[in-house]
Order: structure tokens, then C-alpha cells, then sequence
């Protein structure tokens, strides 16, 4: 397995199984099944089915069109995902879930059962040590709520086994969420994780209405949340207040950077930088790997090259991909602890939040220990990008908070990393005093008028060195 020179495993949640088939493939079936397509080689029917800036959505979804038709055997359904599996496996992904629409599947005669279990085996062709994957069945915004109670109850059959989550898809425009609340109720009750395709073709209002109808584990794409927030000097300065309930919820934005390009907004001016720095928990997904003619390490580039996020912020995104996946603790622990073991990427600097009068008494000492010591027997520290969390619940309102920022190298003999008190992210906690020589700055933190943080531009340029 080889992973284009990144330096570590890649985890995927927003695959879409009929996006991704390879151009040769859809020639040679639709070829076997006597289908028409628009060209006969493989280089130009690339280029007809990537999605471009400005095309019509009526043209664009065409493409899903001819690929859905050319998968209605369970011979056809199988090698697609075997394909697909293997292909997400050789660019360095170690973990994907992939969704699809099994009902549009059964044109020709197969189950929606049939569908399912033929997706599953093709995966299964390929999991092993290195990949593994999860299935998610999407229902589709622009059908009647009938068809998506329908696959809500498909996927609920095979909840617990084949299919890990129940996903809303489709045109946004016009169609909310709460349009399909019986389907998300049937799916929740089944015990399976929900994901939903909000604030990708259309604004904040379709999350908003997301988190009321479906109680959301993720949300696909979510990038239109950027609308609900004010920006100043390329940041984010104030949430409103969906955009703090995503955040202060912590629930995970599955982005996908090339194909929100393909439908208008360019990837450097994508505001995946401004929602991480913010706060949010932001994964990198590909979407549609053929229809948008991407891969996953090639997102991780474009995170990189265009948005300058750093081995430290990448291996970050990817470890809360895993804690994201659907499935067992089990699952998750494992893959984030693979994840953490391959990229081998820990920050230069931690950071400690205190109240500044205890600080200040500490600092002439030369060492320092916070109150909840004797309690917990280390000290609290947090990766950059780790700090809002702890900062918006346990520090919420307060107007004397100070972060320190603290050179790792120091203190890294006496640091652990491990799980946090409620969560299975890992957070560094420091089993000593902490000397005020290895502290390189002190920032306050000051509240929103709702009492809630952001990160200020000193301490995301001094802790991101």
C-alpha cells in the first residue's frame, strides 16, 4: 500500500460509491449490458463525467445517472466495490465509509436486500489489516418521504452488520431535511449513526433545520456555516447561533474540498482554514472520486498547499475522523491509536489554560501546579486545535482565562497522551509541576459577548510554530 509521500494513514467518511467508479469500468459494463455512452474511450468519458464550475446541477447529476445504470446486477454492484475499496486502499486510505442509494439499484430485479449484501461483499474483498470499510444508505432529498422511509427501513434490516449509518442526500435546494423526519426516526430507533448533506448547496437555515429533525451524528459538507458567522481579517470573529451549536456540539463536518469547487467555490476559497481554526471539527473527504476526479491524499494536499495546514493539523484531522467513524468504541479506539502510531506527528507546543491570578502567583516560584491537581494527579494540556473544547466547557463567561504556551520538548519525558475525561480523543496531560521555563507565553482569552472563545490571531501564531 502506498499513500502519494504523506506521512500517514488517511480516513475517509464521505465516499460515495456511485462518484467513484472508474471511467474503464463504466465502459465495460455499460458495454455488457448493451447501455449507450456518450463516448467509448476512457480519457474523454473522464473528462464527460467530471463535474465542472457553472454547470447546471440537472447536467451534473446526469453523470450519477449513467454510472447508476450501469450498476443493476449483483456481479456489476460487486466489482464496483471491490474496485472502490481497493482504490481507496492503494492511495492510503486505512478506513472508509461509503454510501449509496441501494433502491436506485433495483431497476432490474434485484432487492434492495440484494443490493446491500453485494455492496458489502465487495468490500469485504479487500478488507483486511490494511482497510477496512463501513456502509451507509442514503435516501434522496428531491423523492417523496415514501422512498425514504423505504430505505431507512432497508438499511434498518441490516443495522448492526452490513450498514453502520442512514444519510439524506440530494438536491438541497428547496427540500429540507425535516421533509423526511419519519425516515431519520426509523433509522435512529434502528441504532444506526445519521449523517446528513446540509450547508453544501444551500445555507445555514439547512443545518439548522438538519440538527431539529435528525439529532445528526456528522454533517456532510457543512461548509455553508461559514455564512452564519462574522468574518474579519480572513477569521472568524462571532458564531451565530447555529454555527455555535454545530461547534459547541461537536459535531463533525465532513468537507470535500474539490467537489465543492466543482459546484462554484474555489478550494482557496474554501473556508475549511477559518472552520478549524474556529473550532470545528473538520474531517477531509473526497465525495465523488471520478465525478470530480480527486482522491483522498490529493484533498490532503489541497488542506495543505492552499489552506497551509501542517503534518500536526492533518494527522489531528484524520485521528478525528476516526473518533468519528460509525461504529463500536472498539473501532474507534484502534483506528485512532493507527492513525496517531502513523503519522508520528505530535506538536512542538501544548497549551495550558488557567486563570491568570493563579499564574501570576505561580510564575516567581518557578513552578507551577493548577488547583485540580491534587484531584486528577497531572496537568491538563491541549494540542492547538484541542483548546476550544475544554476552554467553551469549562470556561464559558470567564474574563481572567489565560493560555500558556508551552514548549513540548521540554516536558515531553513527563508527558502522557491519553483519553480525556468523557471522550476517546486523546489529550496530553503532564505528570509534573510544570516549569515556568518551559512556558514561551502567556495569552488571555477573552469572551465572546455569549461568553463563548475563539482562538485570538497571537496564540494560533505562537502555538502553531
Amino acid at each position: 500500500m502506498t499513500n502519494s509521500g504523506l506521512r500517514g494513514p488517511l480516513v475517509v467518511l464521505h465516499d460515495h460509491l456511485d462518484g467513484g467508479v472508474r471511467p474503464a469500468t463504466i465502459l465495460d459494463l455499460a458495454s455488457n449490458a448493451g447501455i449507450a455512452t456518450p463516448c467509448d474511450d476512457v480519457g474523454s468519458l473522464t473528462e464527460w463525467l467530471t463535474i465542472t464550475p457553472g454547470m447546471e446541477l440537472q447536467e451534473a447529476f446526469s453523470r450519477f445517472d449513467l454510472v447508476i445504470s450501469v450498476m443493476q446486477t449483483a456481479e456489476s454492484l460487486r466489482r464496483v466495490a471491490r474496485e472502490a475499496a481497493e482504490d481507496l486502499s492503494t492511495d492510503g486510505v486505512v478506513y472508509a465509509e461509503t454510501r449509496f442509494a441501494p433502491l436506485a439499484h433495483t431497476q432490474r430485479g434485484l432487492t434492495g436486500g440484494d443490493v446491500i449484501r453485494a455492496v458489502r461483499s465487495g468490500l469485504a474483498d479487500v478488507s483486511g489489516d490494511d482497510f477496512d470499510a463501513g456502509l451507509i444508505v442514503c435516501a434522496l432529498r428531491e423523492r417523496p418521504e415514501v422512498e425514504s422511509v423505504a430505505s431507512a427501513r432497508l438499511a434498518a434490516d441490516h443495522a448492526g452488520g452490513d450498514v453502520v449509518g442512514f444519510d439524506l442526500a440530494g438536491g438541497e435546494v428547496g427540500h429540507p431535511a425535516s421533509q423526511h423526519a419519519d425516515a431519520f426516526e426509523i433509522a435512529s430507533a434502528a441504532g444506526l449513526a445519521i449523517t446528513v448533506h446540509a450547508g453544501e448547496m444551500d445555507g445555514a437555515h439547512q443545518v439548522a433545520d438538519a440538527l431539529d429533525t435528525c439529532d445528526p451524528d456528522r454533517i456532510g459538507h457543512g461548509w455553508r456555516l461559514i455564512d452564519d458567522c462574522e468574518i474579519g481579517d480572513g477569521r472568524i470573529l462571532a458564531l451565530g447561533a447555529t454555527a455555535a451549536r454545530v461547534r459547541d456540539m461537536g459535531i463533525p463536518l465532513e468537507v470535500c474540498l474539490t467537489s465543492n469547487a466543482c459546484l462554484g467555490t474555489p478550494v482557496d476559497q474554501h473556508p475549511l482554514r477559518m472552520l478549524f481554526d474556529a473550532g470545528f471539527r473538520v474531517t477531509i473527504n473526497p465525495d465523488d472520486r471520478s465525478i470530480t476526479t480527486t482522491t483522498t491524499s490529493r484533498e490532503i494536499e489541497l488542506a495543505r498547499s492552499m489552506h497551509g495546514f501542517s503534518p500536526v493539523e492533518l494527522a489531528a484531522v484524520n485521528e478525528r475522523a476516526a473518533l468519528s467513524a460509525f461504529g463500536p468504541d472498539s473501532l474507534r479506539r484502534a483506528l485512532a491509536a493507527h492513525v496517531r502510531d502513523g503519522w508520528n506527528s505530535d506538536p512542538a507546543r501544548l497549551v495550558h489554560m488557567t486563570r491568570r491570578g493563579q499564574w501570576e502567583a505561580a510564575r516567581s516560584s518557578g513552578s507551577y501546579l493548577p488547583a485540580e491537581w491534587e484531584r486528577d494527579g497531572f496537568i491538563h494540556l491541549s494540542a492547538l486545535h484541542q483548546v476550544l473544547s475544554p476552554a467553551n466547557a469549562l470556561y464559558r463567561g470567564e474574563n481572567d482565562l489565560v493560555a500558556l504556551v508551552i514548549d513540548a520538548h521540554v516536558i515531553s519525558s513527563a508527558v502522557v497522551w491519553e483519553a480525556g475525561t468523557g471522550t476517546l480523543e486523546t489529550y496530553p496531560h503532564l505528570y509534573s509541576a510544570l516549569s515556568t521555563d518551559a512556558v514561551l507565553a502567556d495569552i488571555d482569552l477573552q469572551p465572546s459577548p455569549d461568553g463563548s472563545f475563539l482562538l485570538p490571531p497571537e496564540l494560533l501564531s505562537l502555538a502553531r510554530r
